[in-house]
């Protein structure tokens, strides 16, 4: 078994000293992909922290009836806060005598001459984008409201913004991943072909399918491996600059570079052995079905 074991490993390493030209190729390709893929992933974590932080500051009014009592406001009050579509936390009661004290902060004397005609309201933040629409129309209907604001183009910009980054992530990172997969096929597909006598002397002597191509799996998997380290590397020291700098030109907070790296380094060195595995994968299994007498031309 461990002569098995042994001669896999031993053959992996050799061809890569074999053809080094096409290794590097390979390693490159995979680099360059998943290096864009690490960088489109960073503007997209990055674009959400911002879109989140937007949403933070999202609320909408509700406005009660000037005849509704302040027992009746309050109990609407509570019942808003105990649904689930609302963020309790984030939202408010305002009584009309602190909303006309907000309004005529620059006037006081104001209320003395035209009375207070706000009525009690509350400033309700929503537990996501997706709830404003519902909740209006559900918080409209109540008898006591008399009407419901927010800002819709806002709220609709950020809802939009949100969705959209979140699918052009998608679409790129399956593009990309697509690329890298197709890259390793080909590598492994023309290391192959460049070592068909020797494949075609190993079958000859009894080697088993799994034999012959464990040593080409293996590779494609050092090659996504490899590939992904080093733009692991890249990404992560031009991270750490674009933190710095903009911190201290544009006093903008970026995510923060421990956990972006651990998370995003990880995720990437699982996705280069992946794509590495079954980029190879796809080579050795259309070699390893050829016809026999392709494979030791009896």
């Amino acid at each position: 078994m461990f002569s098995r074991f042994e001669f896999i490993l031993t053959e992996t390493f050799l061809s890569l000293r074999r053809h080094p030209g096409m290794a590097f190729a390979a390693i490159a390709c995979v680099m360059a992909s998943l290096f864009v893929g690490g960088l489109v992933g960073l503007i997209v974590v990055n674009a959400q922290q911002l879109v989140d932080t937007a949403m933070e500051k999202v609320r909408f009014d509700v406005y009660f009836h000037p005849e509704t009592s302040r027992h009746k406001a309050w109990k609407a009050y509570k019942r808003i806060i105990a649904m689930p579509e609302v963020d309790a936390d984030g939202t408010v009661f305002i009584s009309k005598e602190k909303g006309f004290a907000i309004f005529a902060k620059d006037e006081p004397q104001l209320e003395q001459l035209v009375g207070n005609p706000l009525p009690d309201s509350i400033q309700v933040k929503p537990a996501g984008l997706n709830n404003i629409k519902l909740l209006k129309e559900t918080l409209s209907k109540w008898p006591d409201v008399e009407k419901v604001d927010d800002m819709p183009t806002i709220s609709s910009f950020l809802l939009n913004a949100s969705n959209g980054i979140k699918k052009a992530a998608l679409v790129l990172g399956l593009i990309l991943a697509v690329l890298a997969l197709i890259i390793i096929h080909h590598t492994i597909e023309l290391t192959i072909f460049a070592r068909r006598k020797e494949i075609h002397i190993m079958a000859l002597v009894g080697a088993t399918p799994g034999t012959v191509g464990l040593p080409f799996l293996l590779e494609g998997m050092l090659y996504g491996l490899l590939g992904a380290a080093i733009s692991v590397g890249l990404l992560a020291a031009g991270y750490s600059y674009s933190v710095q700098q903009h911190a201290t030109l544009y006093k903008v907070q970026l995510v923060p570079l421990p956990l972006v790296i651990t998370l995003g380094a990880l995720l990437l060195l699982v996705s280069g052995v992946v794509l590495g595995l079954f980029g190879s994968l796809g080579s050795v299994v259309k070699y390893l079905h050829r016809p026999k007498s392709r494979i030791t031309n009896a």
